[in-house]
C-alpha cells in the first residue's frame, strides 16, 4: 500500500472528525453522555470543543505529509499506531466501564478501521 494513500485516508478521517466535533459538539454529547445534569452535558460539550483542534491538527498533518519520503511516512504511521493503541486502552479500559458514558464497541469501529489501515500502511509501505 502506498504511504500516500494511507496518510491521505487517515488525514481525511481525522480532519473530518475534528470538524464534526467543533460543529456538532452538543449533538455528540447528547449521544455519548448519560446524564440529565446540564453541567455534566456542558462539560462534555466543552471537552469536544477542546479535542476538535487536536484532531484537526493531526488530520491536516497526516494529509499534508502524504508526499514525504517512505522513511518519514513510516515514522508518522508508527506514531499514529502508538497513539491509537493508547486511544483503544482509553476506550476499552476506561470508557467502557464508565456509568456516565454511552460507549459501545460499535462506536470504536471507525477508529479500529483507521488503526488497521495505519498498521497495514506501515508494514506494506511502498
Amino acid at each position: 500500500m502506498k504511504t500516500k494513500l494511507s496518510l491521505s485516508i487517515l488525514g481525511v478521517y481525522n480532519t473530518l472528525m475534528g470538524l464534526i466535533m467543533i460543529f456538532f459538539a452538543s449533538e455528540l454529547v447528547n449521544e455519548i453522555v448519560i446524564s440529565e445534569n446540564s453541567d455534566v452535558l456542558r462539560m462534555g460539550e466543552l471537552f469536544h470543543y477542546g479535542l476538535s483542534p487536536a484532531l484537526l491538527i493531526i488530520g491536516l498533518t497526516l494529509f499534508l505529509s502524504r508526499d514525504c519520503s517512505i522513511e518519514t511516512a513510516k515514522k508518522i504511521l508508527l506514531a499514529y499506531i502508538i497513539g491509537t493503541f493508547v486511544l483503544m486502552y482509553v476506550f476499552f479500559g476506561i470508557m467502557v466501564n464508565e456509568s456516565l458514558m454511552n460507549f459501545s464497541i460499535e462506536a470504536a469501529v471507525p477508529d479500529i478501521a483507521m488503526l488497521v489501515i495505519a498498521i497495514f500502511g506501515y508494514f506494506k509501505a511502498k
